[in-house]
């Protein structure tokens, strides 16, 4: 007697977490780096005394999103050992930046120029190391010519499209968050 075999099948948002988890294995953990590097920063700069500065300039979007591309691309070179490190660093330096700015400006001020455009910074942060373990595999085999370059193409614009999206998602929310604080 044969007994039906039940397929599971994941549908809607429970679909989307099972292709984030497939995309970004590591997703967690290097958030969870990422978030402790903060943390830690937060605390260093909690040591320091902080003076107000008057002038914070307003960069366009178009230079914050090459700002953070060139740095993302910068990282995917470096292996992501390299990539590790380099969104630990920026960790660290955000938890200090975070500190300082509530105590310079204020709690308020600093929520208002952080709380859309930090968390989609750090969530490209993450995506991008993942981009990183997946482009010198690829890179390796295209080169040795085991693999297809339309293989190494199609799986970094796969695995990179995400942190493209977050990049350019945070310039405009850090622009718009600036010019709407200077109202």
């Amino acid at each position: 007697m044969n007994t039906p075999v039940r397929v599971s099948r994941t549908t809607g948002f429970g679909a989307i977490i099972d292709q984030i988890r497939k995309l970004y294995p590591f997703l967690a953990k290097d958030l969870g780096l990422i978030l402790g590097a903060l943390l830690v920063g937060a605390g260093f700069a909690s040591l320091f005394t902080w003076e107000p500065d008057p002038e914070t300039a307003i960069i366009a979007p178009y230079g914050i999103f090459l700002h953070n591309f060139a740095l993302a691309l910068l990282a995917l070179l470096l292996t992501h050992y390299g990539a590790r490190i380099m969104m630990i660093a920026n960790g660290l330096w955000l938890g200090m930046g975070l500190v300082g700015s509530a105590t310079t400006a204020g709690l308020e001020q600093t929520l208002a120029l952080t709380v859309v455009h930090v968390p989609l910074e750090i969530l490209a942060w993450a995506t991008t190391i993942q981009g990183a373990r997946v482009l010198w595999p690829e890179l390796v085999a295209a080169v040795r010519k085991t693999s297809e370059p339309a293989r190494f193409l199609h799986g970094m614009c796969r695995v990179m499209t995400a942190p493209t999206v977050f990049y350019l998602l945070a310039a405009l929310t850090e622009w718009a968050e600036h010019v709407l604080v200077r109202r």
